[in-house]
């Protein structure tokens, strides 16, 4: 069977689709991941986590992406717990996610009614959980939660110094939503129908990072996405502050850690987490127009809701303050850049440092990248590129146009690369390769 790249049009429409199969007690994991452009869009072939099976392929279940930690049946914690419950490959199915050093990077989940329907699971964090992202260019075979886990802090100091706290997110991400009748959706639908939110169609939660800055080109990067969600007593904790992720993990109390705001065990009344990887292919920097100095300037505040990134996210990639928990807290000082060399059952290694700047491209199969240099004199120039998807061979799948302005302002003399997708195509990955041409226009005012 052939990988193909999915284009972001037809795999949101496919978002929705699964969401009409899904149930609150589906849970979460990570479906997928894409580059984000620095005017915030969606960008690029898509990338899988390790073990991604589509749901269309014969013999899924929800069980095979998810990872519950502790293990079903088991109350406590016993130290021994895995974030990895797939081993690496160089040569996965479906592709992984290729972004340079410093780009930022959305990594997707769906809420599968755990933040439209709360009344569904009322001692749960009001923040819905958070998420915590931890990156390394030296994974373990077995990669022990009780290791990473605030040990691993923003600058690498932390615990064996093998990587880096890269962000913290609340589940919740503040606009995703499930189709149903909820308040909470109807909300949001209401909030975002400007930008083409529908309560007909999933909006995926994101969780948007950036990566390093001293990655290495030809790399692999490992990032493990770890969901913190406990039932909590509150009579022992302020629930209110939960929604800013204030609340312990047992884990805590196990190692012996500093734990903050005199919390006791028995505020936490269930232990439930859930993990999952994402192996993210290092390629060059970008160079001219794309490149990180592009910066914040480039937002697009007014774009498709389905295709965008959070600004909030982009601009802070720590939206819950761990750093009075555990023995990693703090900045800490990065470690110098490993070995490019790696055992062959683990990812090249690359520098783990900490977290900076911004920019790139992918191309999986299915996607063939065009790179045009103009040179242009100082002016404003405001680029509008209409990106066509041709229809899949799926007649589920319908042609998709979004149109995405830039504005910026170019100093004499100039140069800058563009770079566009070629024959982006949707599905599931199980279909083969489309053919056709793809439709693209420029034009320039």
């Amino acid at each position: 069977m052939r990988d193909r790249s999915l284009h972001h049009g037809s795999i949101y429409r496919f978002a929705s689709l699964l969401a009409l199969a899904g149930s609150a007690s589906a849970h979460s994991w990570v479906e997928y991941a894409s580059k984000i452009a620095p005017n915030g869009t969606l960008v690029g072939a898509l990338g899988f986590p390790r073990g991604y099976m589509p749901r269309s392929q014969a013999g899924w279940n929800d069980k095979i992406p998810q990872l519950l930690l502790p293990a079903q049946g088991t109350q406590a914690y016993t130290g021994k717990e895995v974030l990895n419950k797939f081993p690496f490959t160089d040569k996965p199915q479906h592709p992984m996610l290729e972004a340079a050093p410093g780009d930022h990077i959305a990594i997707i989940h769906l809420e599968n009614g755990h933040v439209s329907l709360p009344q569904n699971q009322p001692k749960k964090p009001k923040n819905r959980g958070t998420i915590f992202l931890y990156g390394t260019s030296q994974p373990k075979e077995q990669e022990k939660l009780f290791d990473v886990h605030l040990l691993w802090n923003k600058g690498g100091s932390g615990g064996d110094k093998r990587g880096v706290l890269l962000a913290t997110r609340n589940y919740d991400d503040g606009q995703c939503f499930q189709p149903n009748t909820a308040s909470i959706t109807n909300e949001r639908v209401s909030k975002y129908g400007a930008d083409g939110a529908k309560n007909s169609q999933e909006l995926p939660c994101q969780s948007d990072v950036k990566l390093p800055d001293n990655l290495k080109p030809g790399s692999v990067y490992t990032i493990y996405w770890y969901w913190d969600w406990p039932n909590l007593d509150s009579t022992k904790i302020d629930m209110e502050k939960t929604a800013q992720g204030a609340f312990p993990w047992a884990g805590s109390f196990m190692r012996g850690d500093k734990v903050p705001n005199g919390w006791k065990m028995d505020a936490i009344t269930l232990n439930e987490s859930y993990a999952s990887v994402i192996d993210i292919k290092i390629g060059e920097a970008p160079k001219g127009f794309n490149a990180k100095d592009a910066g914040k300037d480039a937002w697009v505040a007014k774009q498709n809701i389905y295709s965008m990134a959070i600004k909030d996210q982009m601009n802070n990639n720590f939206q819950v303050d761990v750093d009075g928990y555990g023995n990693g807290g703090g900045q800490g000082t990065a470690p110098p850049p490993a070995s490019p060399s790696a055992p062959a059952s683990a990812p090249g290694s690359s520098p783990s440092g900490a977290p900076v700047a911004s920019g790139p491209q992918s191309q999986p199969r299915g996607i063939t990248t065009v790179k045009e240099t103009v040179t242009v004199p100082a002016t404003t120039l405001i680029t509008t590129v209409f990106r066509t998807v041709t229809p899949s061979h799926s007649q589920e799948e319908l042609p998709l146009e979004t149109t995405v302005t830039v504005t910026t302002r170019v100093p004499p003399p100039a140069v800058f690369v563009t770079s566009r997708p070629g024959n982006a195509s949707g599905g599931t990955g199980s279909s083969p390769e489309p053919t056709g041409k793809p439709g693209y226009r420029v034009k320039r005012f």
